[in-house]
Protein backbone atom coordinates (compact mmCIF):
# COMPACT_ATOMS: atom_id res chain seq x y z
CA UNK A 1 0.00 0.00 0.00
CA UNK A 2 0.62 3.68 -0.26
CA UNK A 3 0.40 5.88 3.08
CA UNK A 4 0.69 9.20 3.74
CA UNK A 5 0.83 10.00 7.53
CA UNK A 6 0.60 13.10 9.10
CA UNK A 7 1.89 13.46 12.21
CA UNK A 8 5.24 15.50 14.47
CA UNK A 9 8.07 14.14 12.83
CA UNK A 10 11.28 13.30 15.33
CA UNK A 11 13.23 10.73 17.24
CA UNK A 12 10.35 8.63 19.14
CA UNK A 13 7.40 10.43 17.97
CA UNK A 14 4.40 8.62 17.40
CA UNK A 15 3.93 9.35 13.69
CA UNK A 16 7.79 8.33 13.25
CA UNK A 17 6.90 5.04 15.05
CA UNK A 18 4.11 4.03 13.21
CA UNK A 19 6.18 5.47 9.33
CA UNK A 20 8.91 3.13 10.53
CA UNK A 21 7.17 0.17 11.47
CA UNK A 22 4.61 0.16 8.43
CA UNK A 23 8.17 0.36 5.87
CA UNK A 24 9.49 -2.52 7.70
CA UNK A 25 6.06 -4.33 6.46
CA UNK A 26 6.33 -3.62 3.18
CA UNK A 27 4.49 -0.49 2.52
CA UNK A 28 5.55 2.78 1.09
CA UNK A 29 4.94 5.49 3.54
CA UNK A 30 4.99 9.68 2.76
CA UNK A 31 4.93 11.72 5.84
CA UNK A 32 3.51 15.41 5.85
CA UNK A 33 4.02 17.13 9.62
CA UNK A 34 1.29 19.50 10.18
CA UNK A 35 3.03 22.51 11.45
CA UNK A 36 6.61 22.16 9.81
CA UNK A 37 7.25 25.89 9.98
CA UNK A 38 7.50 25.71 13.74
CA UNK A 39 10.42 23.71 13.83
CA UNK A 40 12.40 26.57 12.41
CA UNK A 41 10.87 29.17 14.47
CA UNK A 42 12.14 30.68 18.05
CA UNK A 43 10.18 29.66 21.15
CA UNK A 44 8.28 33.24 20.80
CA UNK A 45 7.67 33.24 17.51
CA UNK A 46 6.41 29.72 17.50
CA UNK A 47 4.13 30.85 20.14
CA UNK A 48 2.91 33.61 18.26
CA UNK A 49 2.61 31.51 14.99
CA UNK A 50 0.05 28.90 17.00
CA UNK A 51 -2.18 31.62 18.55
CA UNK A 52 -2.52 33.37 15.08
CA UNK A 53 -3.28 30.15 13.05
CA UNK A 54 -6.37 29.77 16.12
CA UNK A 55 -7.10 33.17 15.77
CA UNK A 56 -7.55 33.84 12.12
CA UNK A 57 -9.01 30.51 10.16
CA UNK A 58 -7.84 31.71 6.83
CA UNK A 59 -4.41 30.95 8.27
CA UNK A 60 -5.18 28.01 9.97
CA UNK A 61 -6.47 26.45 6.78
CA UNK A 62 -4.18 27.84 4.52
CA UNK A 63 -1.09 25.92 6.63
CA UNK A 64 -2.94 22.86 7.23
CA UNK A 65 -3.40 22.37 3.34
CA UNK A 66 -0.55 20.83 2.80
CA UNK A 67 -1.96 17.30 3.36
CA UNK A 68 -4.08 18.62 0.52
CA UNK A 69 -1.16 18.83 -1.96
CA UNK A 70 0.27 15.81 -0.50
CA UNK A 71 -2.82 13.66 -0.89
CA UNK A 72 -3.11 14.84 -4.41
CA UNK A 73 0.14 14.29 -5.31
CA UNK A 74 0.85 11.23 -3.63
CA UNK A 75 -2.65 9.37 -4.62
CA UNK A 76 -2.10 6.83 -1.53
CA UNK A 77 -4.01 3.99 -0.17
CA UNK A 78 -4.89 5.38 3.04
CA UNK A 79 -3.93 8.58 5.07
CA UNK A 80 -3.24 7.97 8.86
CA UNK A 81 -4.24 11.24 10.67
CA UNK A 82 -2.15 11.12 14.57
CA UNK A 83 -3.47 14.28 15.89
CA UNK A 84 -6.29 16.28 16.25
CA UNK A 85 -5.86 19.58 14.85
CA UNK A 86 -7.14 19.66 11.24
CA UNK A 87 -10.11 21.61 10.34
CA UNK A 88 -13.43 19.23 8.94
CA UNK A 89 -13.27 21.44 5.57
CA UNK A 90 -9.43 20.24 5.14
CA UNK A 91 -10.47 17.25 5.42
CA UNK A 92 -13.08 17.46 3.12
CA UNK A 93 -10.54 19.04 0.40
CA UNK A 94 -8.19 15.64 1.24
CA UNK A 95 -11.60 13.69 0.38
CA UNK A 96 -12.18 15.62 -2.91
CA UNK A 97 -8.33 14.90 -3.93
CA UNK A 98 -7.94 11.54 -3.08
CA UNK A 99 -9.98 8.40 -2.84
CA UNK A 100 -8.14 7.02 0.09
CA UNK A 101 -9.71 5.43 3.39
CA UNK A 102 -8.58 8.42 5.78
CA UNK A 103 -8.52 7.42 9.58
CA UNK A 104 -7.10 9.15 12.76
CA UNK A 105 -5.03 6.86 15.48
CA UNK A 106 -5.49 9.74 17.99
CA UNK A 107 -2.42 8.69 20.76
CA UNK A 108 -3.80 11.53 23.44
CA UNK A 109 -5.61 11.87 26.13
CA UNK A 110 -9.76 13.31 26.19
CA UNK A 111 -8.22 16.38 27.43
CA UNK A 112 -6.24 17.83 24.95
CA UNK A 113 -8.62 17.51 21.77
CA UNK A 114 -8.55 20.84 21.78
CA UNK A 115 -11.41 22.47 19.21
CA UNK A 116 -12.64 18.64 18.62
CA UNK A 117 -12.22 19.23 15.18
CA UNK A 118 -11.54 15.38 15.11
CA UNK A 119 -15.15 14.79 16.02
CA UNK A 120 -16.79 16.75 13.35
CA UNK A 121 -14.40 15.55 10.39
CA UNK A 122 -15.64 12.83 7.84
CA UNK A 123 -13.34 9.95 8.54
CA UNK A 124 -13.58 6.22 7.86
CA UNK A 125 -12.19 5.48 11.66
CA UNK A 126 -11.17 6.90 14.54
CA UNK A 127 -8.95 5.13 16.75
CA UNK A 128 -8.11 5.87 20.40
CA UNK A 129 -6.03 4.10 23.09
CA UNK A 130 -8.75 5.15 25.78
CA UNK A 131 -11.63 2.39 25.93
CA UNK A 132 -13.16 5.98 27.52
CA UNK A 133 -13.52 7.34 24.49
CA UNK A 134 -14.21 4.85 22.30
CA UNK A 135 -17.09 3.93 23.94
CA UNK A 136 -18.31 7.78 24.44
CA UNK A 137 -17.79 8.64 21.15
CA UNK A 138 -19.36 5.72 19.92
CA UNK A 139 -22.31 5.52 21.96
CA UNK A 140 -23.21 9.13 21.84
CA UNK A 141 -22.11 10.46 18.28
CA UNK A 142 -22.48 7.29 16.36
CA UNK A 143 -18.30 7.45 15.41
CA UNK A 144 -16.82 4.45 13.81
CA UNK A 145 -14.61 4.30 16.84
CA UNK A 146 -11.94 1.63 17.90
CA UNK A 147 -9.67 0.64 20.77
CA UNK A 148 -6.07 0.60 19.67
CA UNK A 149 -3.54 1.64 22.63
CA UNK A 150 -0.05 2.68 21.76
CA UNK A 151 3.02 0.55 21.25
CA UNK A 152 6.68 -0.43 21.49
CA UNK A 153 8.98 -0.51 18.46
CA UNK A 154 11.46 -3.55 18.88
CA UNK A 155 14.22 -1.05 16.50
CA UNK A 156 15.03 0.56 19.44
CA UNK A 157 12.67 -0.21 22.48
CA UNK A 158 14.97 -3.53 23.04
CA UNK A 159 17.57 -4.38 25.10
CA UNK A 160 21.27 -3.19 24.80
CA UNK A 161 24.25 -4.05 25.73
CA UNK A 162 25.40 -1.04 27.74
CA UNK A 163 29.02 0.36 28.50
CA UNK A 164 30.64 1.80 31.10
CA UNK A 165 29.95 5.20 30.19
CA UNK A 166 26.33 4.43 29.65
CA UNK A 167 25.78 3.29 33.14
CA UNK A 168 27.52 6.52 34.68
CA UNK A 169 25.52 8.90 32.50
CA UNK A 170 21.82 6.50 32.97
CA UNK A 171 22.86 4.28 36.19
CA UNK A 172 20.60 5.27 38.95
CA UNK A 173 17.24 3.83 41.27
CA UNK A 174 14.81 5.84 39.83
CA UNK A 175 13.97 7.20 35.95
CA UNK A 176 11.00 8.01 34.27
CA UNK A 177 11.11 10.22 30.43
CA UNK A 178 8.01 12.58 30.68
CA UNK A 179 7.20 16.12 30.40
CA UNK A 180 6.63 18.18 33.44
CA UNK A 181 3.80 19.24 34.97
CA UNK A 182 2.22 20.23 38.93
CA UNK A 183 0.31 16.99 39.07
CA UNK A 184 3.19 14.98 38.08
CA UNK A 185 5.63 16.54 40.37
CA UNK A 186 3.42 16.07 43.42
CA UNK A 187 3.38 12.23 42.35
CA UNK A 188 7.56 12.46 42.53
CA UNK A 189 8.54 14.52 44.63
CA UNK A 190 8.06 12.01 47.56
CA UNK A 191 11.61 10.43 45.86
CA UNK A 192 13.14 13.78 46.13
CA UNK A 193 16.04 12.36 48.26
CA UNK A 194 16.66 9.06 45.96
CA UNK A 195 18.83 8.85 43.25
CA UNK A 196 16.10 9.70 40.32
CA UNK A 197 16.63 10.83 37.13
CA UNK A 198 14.06 12.68 35.06
CA UNK A 199 14.79 12.84 31.05
CA UNK A 200 13.31 15.61 29.19
CA UNK A 201 13.51 18.69 27.82
CA UNK A 202 11.98 22.32 28.67
CA UNK A 203 11.29 21.86 32.63
CA UNK A 204 8.63 24.74 32.95
CA UNK A 205 9.80 28.12 33.70
CA UNK A 206 6.28 27.82 35.94
CA UNK A 207 7.02 25.04 38.02
CA UNK A 208 8.02 25.36 41.59
CA UNK A 209 9.45 21.67 42.49
CA UNK A 210 12.83 20.74 43.71
CA UNK A 211 12.29 18.06 41.34
CA UNK A 212 14.51 20.31 39.11
CA UNK A 213 17.43 19.46 40.37
CA UNK A 214 16.58 15.94 39.33
CA UNK A 215 16.02 16.94 35.96
CA UNK A 216 19.16 17.01 33.42
CA UNK A 217 17.10 18.79 30.59
CA UNK A 218 18.13 15.37 28.23
CA UNK A 219 16.01 14.55 25.50
CA UNK A 220 16.41 10.34 25.25
CA UNK A 221 14.74 8.81 22.14
CA UNK A 222 14.88 5.26 20.83
CA UNK A 223 18.18 3.44 21.27
CA UNK A 224 19.11 6.24 24.07
CA UNK A 225 15.89 5.25 25.71
CA UNK A 226 16.52 1.82 25.75
CA UNK A 227 20.23 2.59 27.51
CA UNK A 228 18.29 5.11 30.29
CA UNK A 229 15.45 2.44 30.91
CA UNK A 230 17.76 -0.02 31.17
CA UNK A 231 20.39 1.11 33.65
CA UNK A 232 17.91 2.17 35.76
CA UNK A 233 16.81 -0.05 38.76
CA UNK A 234 13.44 1.07 38.63
CA UNK A 235 11.28 2.87 35.30
CA UNK A 236 8.59 5.09 37.63
CA UNK A 237 5.21 5.43 35.53
CA UNK A 238 2.94 8.16 36.32
CA UNK A 239 0.22 8.92 33.87
CA UNK A 240 -1.42 12.14 32.98
CA UNK A 241 -4.28 12.92 35.12
CA UNK A 242 -6.67 12.82 31.90
CA UNK A 243 -5.91 9.39 31.25
CA UNK A 244 -9.48 8.04 32.20
CA UNK A 245 -9.41 4.11 31.15
CA UNK A 246 -6.19 3.64 28.96
CA UNK A 247 -2.42 4.12 29.58
CA UNK A 248 0.38 5.67 27.73
CA UNK A 249 2.88 4.78 25.75
CA UNK A 250 5.88 4.91 28.46
CA UNK A 251 3.97 1.49 29.27
CA UNK A 252 5.01 -0.53 25.88
CA UNK A 253 7.91 1.41 25.89
CA UNK A 254 9.75 0.06 29.58
CA UNK A 255 8.69 -2.61 28.84
CA UNK A 256 10.16 -3.29 25.06
CA UNK A 257 12.80 -1.71 26.41
CA UNK A 258 13.36 -4.57 29.00
CA UNK A 259 13.05 -2.33 32.16
CA UNK A 260 11.47 -2.97 35.54
CA UNK A 261 8.12 -0.64 35.64
CA UNK A 262 5.71 0.01 38.07
CA UNK A 263 3.14 1.83 36.69
CA UNK A 264 -0.02 3.73 37.37
CA UNK A 265 -3.08 1.34 37.37
CA UNK A 266 -5.62 2.03 34.94
CA UNK A 267 -8.56 -0.22 34.51
CA UNK A 268 -7.42 -0.85 31.01
CA UNK A 269 -3.98 -1.85 32.02
CA UNK A 270 -5.00 -5.52 33.13
CA UNK A 271 -5.78 -6.47 29.41
CA UNK A 272 -2.34 -5.61 28.19
CA UNK A 273 0.02 -7.03 30.99
CA UNK A 274 -0.41 -9.12 33.92
CA UNK A 275 -0.42 -6.93 37.03
CA UNK A 276 2.19 -7.81 39.39
CA UNK A 277 3.51 -10.48 37.12
CA UNK A 278 4.53 -8.57 34.09
CA UNK A 279 4.24 -5.15 35.65
CA UNK A 280 4.12 -3.60 39.23
CA UNK A 281 0.96 -1.06 39.32
CA UNK A 282 -0.07 1.81 42.17
CA UNK A 283 -2.78 3.50 43.04
CA UNK A 284 -1.82 5.79 45.38
CA UNK A 285 1.53 7.70 46.37
CA UNK A 286 1.66 5.92 49.79
CA UNK A 287 1.43 2.65 47.91
CA UNK A 288 3.89 3.36 44.87
CA UNK A 289 6.69 4.37 47.63
CA UNK A 290 5.78 1.37 49.64
CA UNK A 291 6.45 -0.36 46.35
CA UNK A 292 9.82 1.32 45.25
CA UNK A 293 11.45 0.80 49.05
CA UNK A 294 10.31 -2.93 48.24
CA UNK A 295 11.66 -3.55 44.72
CA UNK A 296 14.87 -1.52 45.23
CA UNK A 297 15.51 -3.83 47.56
CA UNK A 298 15.10 -7.63 45.86
CA UNK A 299 16.78 -7.22 42.34
CA UNK A 300 15.83 -10.73 41.25
CA UNK A 301 12.36 -10.13 41.17
CA UNK A 302 12.54 -7.04 39.81
CA UNK A 303 14.61 -9.42 36.98
CA UNK A 304 11.68 -11.73 36.83
CA UNK A 305 8.72 -9.58 36.48
CA UNK A 306 11.00 -7.38 33.46
CA UNK A 307 11.76 -10.82 32.11
CA UNK A 308 7.69 -11.42 31.70
CA UNK A 309 7.06 -7.93 30.57
CA UNK A 310 9.51 -7.89 27.53
CA UNK A 311 8.61 -10.92 26.12
CA UNK A 312 4.80 -10.03 26.47
CA UNK A 313 5.59 -6.86 25.24
CA UNK A 314 7.62 -7.87 22.03
CA UNK A 315 5.17 -10.79 21.46
CA UNK A 316 1.65 -8.57 21.62
CA UNK A 317 2.50 -4.66 21.71
CA UNK A 318 4.58 -3.98 18.91
CA UNK A 319 4.05 -0.97 16.01
CA UNK A 320 3.59 -3.46 13.45
CA UNK A 321 0.58 -5.34 15.25
CA UNK A 322 -1.35 -2.68 16.06
CA UNK A 323 -0.86 -1.55 11.94
CA UNK A 324 -2.20 -5.11 11.39
CA UNK A 325 -5.12 -4.75 13.20
CA UNK A 326 -6.11 -0.84 12.22
CA UNK A 327 -5.50 -2.58 8.61
CA UNK A 328 -7.77 -5.19 8.81
CA UNK A 329 -10.18 -3.19 10.80
CA UNK A 330 -10.20 -0.67 7.38
CA UNK A 331 -10.34 -3.88 5.40
CA UNK A 332 -6.98 -3.47 3.65
CA UNK A 333 -4.81 -5.50 3.17
CA UNK A 334 -1.52 -5.56 5.87
CA UNK A 335 1.43 -6.85 3.24
CA UNK A 336 1.11 -5.76 -0.06
CA UNK A 337 3.94 -5.39 -2.08
CA UNK A 338 5.78 -1.78 -2.57
CA UNK A 339 5.25 -0.15 -5.06
CA UNK A 340 7.96 0.72 -7.71
CA UNK A 341 8.79 4.48 -6.20
CA UNK A 342 10.97 3.99 -3.53
CA UNK A 343 10.10 5.22 -0.12
CA UNK A 344 12.41 7.89 -0.60
CA UNK A 345 11.59 8.89 -3.23
CA UNK A 346 8.07 9.13 -2.29
CA UNK A 347 9.26 11.37 0.67
CA UNK A 348 11.02 13.47 -1.57
CA UNK A 349 7.68 14.23 -3.83
CA UNK A 350 5.91 15.21 -0.74
CA UNK A 351 8.24 17.43 0.77
CA UNK A 352 8.49 19.35 -2.07
CA UNK A 353 4.96 20.37 -2.13
CA UNK A 354 4.77 21.72 1.52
Amino acid sequence: MRILISGHIYPDSFARNIAVAAEGMGHTVATVDPRPVHRRLGYVTSILSQYASKALPSIEKRRQRSLVRSAKMFQPDLILITHATFRPDVIREVRRESSARVAAWYPDSLANLGRQYLLESDLDAWFFKDPYMVEGFRAKLGLNTHYLPEACNPLWHRRLELSDADRRRYGCDLTSACNMYYYRARMLEIFGGYDLKIWGTGFPFWLRSPLRAHYPNVYVAELEKSKAFNAAKIVVNTMYLAEIEGVNCRLFEAAGCGGFQIADWKPGLAELFEPEREVVTFRSRDELREKVDYYLARPEERQAIADRGYARAHREHTYERRLARLFQTLGLPSGASIQEESAEECREAVGSCR
